[in-house]
């Protein structure tokens, strides 16, 4: 595998070495790791804004009056 390398100089391809592809990898994971952290995150925020919604209901307020306190 080889990765491009722009300088002022011009532009060349290097070959990644093992050390590289390792961090490639992890980099990988990572990321994966943190998109699907961030995709939790959003659906436990949908899940305690509908809650909160339902709450608010049962407690008697209307449709028009939760959304203005929204």
């Amino acid at each position: 595998m080889k990765k491009l390398l722009v300088t002022p100089e011009g532009t060349f391809e290097l070959e990644l070495t093992a050390e590289d592809i390792a961090q490639r990898e992890i980099d990988s994971i990572q990321a994966e790791q943190d998109r699907i952290a961030f995709e939790n995150k959003q659906e436990a925020h949908k899940k305690a804004k509908a809650s909160a919604l339902a709450k608010l209901k049962a407690l008697g307020l209307t449709e028009e009056e939760v959304k203005s306190i929204l």
